[in-house]
């Protein structure tokens, strides 16, 4: 009997996140659809159109994202001393 509650008692908790989870997923998406006109969506084509005149303007590209770490400069930095 005990065997089986190890089993079933954590089954049931992973089954209940889960369903959670979707419940969740399907509030925020109708709140979503609902309040989709107060978004203030960006529109990507323009944000290019803006790097790239700020480009054309500084001469420096904008760094994609994720594109520097300090710490691995730092530590590539140790590594050639």
């Amino acid at each position: 009997m005990s065997t089986w509650l190890w089993i079933a008692l954590p089954l049931l908790f992973l089954v209940g996140l889960f369903v959670s989870a979707l419940k969740d997923t399907k509030r925020v998406e109708r709140s979503v659809k609902k309040n989709r006109d107060k978004m203030q969506l960006k529109d990507w084509d323009q944000e290019e159109r803006k790097d790239k005149a700020r480009e054309e303007k500084w001469g420096v590209p904008p760094a994609p994202p994720g594109s520097y770490h300090a710490d691995e400069d730092k530590d590539n930095h140790k590594k050639e001393d």
